[in-house]
Order: C-alpha cells, then sequence, then structure tokens
C-alpha cells in the first residue's frame, strides 16, 4: 500500500545533523528505524493521505507547488517524545510561517480531507523529525538519554517542500520523492 506526504526539507547542515542521530542510534543498538528507511530525508510531514491514487494528488500539488512559497527559519531546541508510539524526535519552535503553511495545505487539498491521516489533521498536527522509533518503553528511555547527551539546539532553513510517496514492502518502508518545490529565499 502507498501513501503520499507532503512534507519540508531542510538545509544542508541540519539534514546531515539528524542524518548522524540515526547512524548513532543504529550503531549502538538503540533504534536502527530511522536509518533503514529507504530514501527518506529529515523532514517534518504536514499532511498523510492514505487511499489516494498518484495521478489526482500530483496534480493538486503542482498547482500549489506554482505559488509563491517562501523559505524560513526554524530551531530546533527541543527532543521530545510520542509515548504511545515510542517514538522520540525533534521538535522545532513553532513559527507562524510552518503553521500557515500546514494549514494552507489542508485548505488547498481539501477534497482529500478524508484521507488524510488524522494525527496530520489540523486539529491533531504536532510538528516534529523523527529520530528513533523503538520496540519497547525501555528502549526508548535509553534512546532518549543517548539523544539528550548528543543534542545541541539546531537552526536551519525549510528549503524545500516534497511529495513524497511511502510504500511498505515486507516489513520495510521505502520513500520516493514524486514532485519538489524549492522555496524562495527572501
Amino acid at each position: 500500500m502507498k501513501h503520499y506526504a507532503i512534507e519540508v526539507f531542510f538545509d544542508q547542515a541540519f539534514a546531515t545533523y539528524v542524518r548522524e542521530l540515526w547512524r548513532q542510534c543504529d550503531r549502538h543498538n538503540l533504534s536502527s528505524f530511522m536509518n533503514q528507511v529507504e530514501g527518506t530525508e529529515p523532514h517534518i510531514a504536514l499532511a498523510l493521505y492514505e487511499n489516494i491514487d498518484l495521478e489526482s494528488i500530483s496534480k493538486k500539488f503542482k498547482e500549489f507547488a506554482s505559488k509563491d512559497l517562501v523559505s524560513f527559519e526554524l530551531v530546533f531546541d527541543a527532543v521530545a517524545i510520542f509515548p504511545t508510539s515510542n517514538v522520540t524526535f525533534l521538535q522545532p519552535n513553532v513559527k507562524p510561517e510552518l503553521v500557515d503553511l500546514m494549514i494552507n495545505i489542508h485548505d488547498y487539498f481539501g477534497d482529500f480531507r478524508n484521507q488524510c491521516n488524522v494525527y496530520y489533521s489540523p486539529d491533531r498536527w504536532f510538528p516534529h523529525v523523527t529520530v528513533a522509533k523503538n520496540n519497547t518503553s525501555e528502549e526508548r528511555r535509553e534512546t532518549v538519554e543517548f539523544i539528550m547527551n548528543r543534542f545541541n539546539p539546531q537552526a536551519t532553513r525549510v528549503e524545500r517542500l516534497v511529495l513524497v510517496e511511502i510504500e511498505y514492502v515486507d516489513g520495510n518502508v521505502m520513500c520516493r520523492n514524486i514532485e519538489s518545490k524549492i522555496l524562495e529565499n527572501t
């Protein structure tokens, strides 16, 4: 089954920082999940659509991406968890530019509202960059401690808006960038 996400990607320095956290978590046997997702990049998902065809969402994405979209800065200065899913993540400051972009996407993609995953709807969305996904709460505790000992607040620029295809095959997750829009610098 394929899902489609609308995500923002970051400047190279922050992407490298996050990838290194993924590698370190994998290397220290804390969480291999993000390091093994084929084709993924450090990102914040703004919307996640299920049971939708590629042609429809790709067409809508191209229309939305034809607008003037501007790059903006985010600061990641918190490490947090989703306890029910054992996900450890970096949390950014919530700037109006990020929230406005997310809301504008959901308004523009309103025809697909019923196919949007509830956790990525405007009422439930919590912006984050996943660092680790653990199987147990004990692994999660160890992962949080490990990351906290290596964490430094990071400033980055949101540079691209991307439509990503996510496919689950034989227990593996594979991502493929379908469409991309480079955000304009101001």
